[in-house]
């Protein structure tokens, strides 16, 4: 006759069975982390490509550029600079009326234009000068790695503690 015995820790099951319970939650919290670590990786991108780019003059669409974490899981990098657009992308040559555009006045006497203000109109022809597309395509690329990243240090941790 054969005799088979055999000894079960009953409280390394409970135990796995919580940390597989708290896996949901604690996987979010991961890939909500992963999320946020993208998103301050794209601002640092595109304000990196701004300087790249010759883009930077005060300083105000650099300094603009943020992340806004709108849920757990969402977050947005952006700006709040009207003129951000015609920076990315370009603009066809065209008059500007100096008078209505806030800073536009400082901007040229930083640059030693119009020094006795007489200037009322005032011709530019922006080139574009891409940073947020070029930092929206480095988050689609570091994504899968940096979540994947925050999910396997999250998994270590959790199986430590049984």
């Amino acid at each position: 006759m054969i005799k088979l015995e055999m000894k079960v820790d009953l409280t390394k099951i409970r135990d796995l069975k919580n940390m597989l319970k708290k896996y949901p939650a604690e996987l979010e919290q991961a890939l909500g982390q992963g999320i946020l670590n993208i998103a301050l990786s794209m601002e640092g991108f595109a304000k990196q490509k701004l300087k790249e780019r010759g883009a930077i003059d005060l300083g105000q669409l650099l300094n603009s550029i943020t992340v806004k974490r709108i849920s757990h899981k969402h977050a947005i990098v952006g700006t709040n600079v009207e003129y951000a657009p015609a920076v990315e992308f370009g603009t066809k040559g065209h008059w500007l009326k100096i008078e209505n555009i806030p800073g536009f006045r400082n901007w040229m006497k930083h640059h030693g234009i119009d020094p006795e203000e007489k200037l009322v109109y005032f011709y530019v022809e922006p080139k574009p000068r891409p940073h947020m597309e070029p930092a929206f395509e480095w988050g689609k690329q570091i994504l899968p790695e940096e979540v994947k990243k925050q999910i396997e240090a999250t998994i270590l941790r959790l199986s430590k503690n049984l």
